[in-house]
């Protein structure tokens, strides 16, 4: 069944998706369809929270002593619980660097770019592990936070985490499937107009576009 996607459905699903985030992190309430907004409110948050100042403390002791995939771990702790905290996603990507694991390192820095990490700080790194993985800017633009509404905003690996649960009906998605989302989506509604393009969001929403399909909604 194909359905016509477009920037109501996309609206729509964004606002959705305001229930699966509040579970991701448990910063105070802010306003979802301003992310600089929500990246400043959670930068402050979560400076503020022992849990994440604990697992952050943990992941830079690993990372001091070479543990490159324990501290990653660590990292990926603490950006459950705050993920639009930007300067760690860039430590996360560092981790990842180091193991080779060059998609996991690409979304990272990928994701700090989009939340307002400084160009001076992840730029090199991903230049660098975008090579290793046979990409260049020509074909994967880097893309940089900028002031405007949430819609038009460059998405991170968390936006995928929340759509995905909300499209797909999905807890995981394969990293390399992450990275083709980031590589070729400018804004998150182009994200939610390409998640549901794909034939997973069909296969978890068949009844309901079944009964779109036959005018009963």
């Amino acid at each position: 069944m194909k359905v016509k996607l477009g920037g109501e459905l996309a609206r729509s699903l964004r606002k959705s998706t305001g229930a699966v985030v509040a579970g991701i992190g448990r910063a105070a309430p802010v306003d979802l369809t301003n992310r600089a907004t929500l990246v400043a409110s959670s930068q402050a948050a979560a400076l503020g929270d022992s849990r994440f100042l604990g697992h952050i403390g943990n992941a830079d002791a690993l990372r001091d002593q070479q543990r490159w995939a324990e501290a990653e771990a660590a990292y990926a702790a603490a950006l459950r619980l705050y993920p639009w905290e930007c300067s760690y996603w860039v430590q996360r990507g560092h981790m990842a660097k180091e193991q080779d694991a060059f998609d996991r390192a690409e979304i990272a820095y990928r994701t700090a770019c989009a939340y307002g990490a400084r160009p001076g700080d992840v730029v090199e790194h991903l230049l660098f592990v975008m090579a290793r993985n046979g990409c260049n800017e020509s074909q994967a633009p880097i893309r940089f936070f900028v002031e405007g509404p949430s819609a038009l905003q460059v998405p991170g690996e968390p936006d995928i985490w929340a759509f995905g649960r909300l499209l797909w009906q999905v807890g995981g998605i394969a990293d390399h499937h992450v990275l083709d989302l980031l590589r070729h989506c400018a804004t998150c509604d182009e994200l939610v107009v390409a998640m549901c393009r794909d034939t997973r969001f069909e296969r978890a929403n068949r009844i309901w576009l079944e009964l779109i399909g036959e005018h009963e909604l």
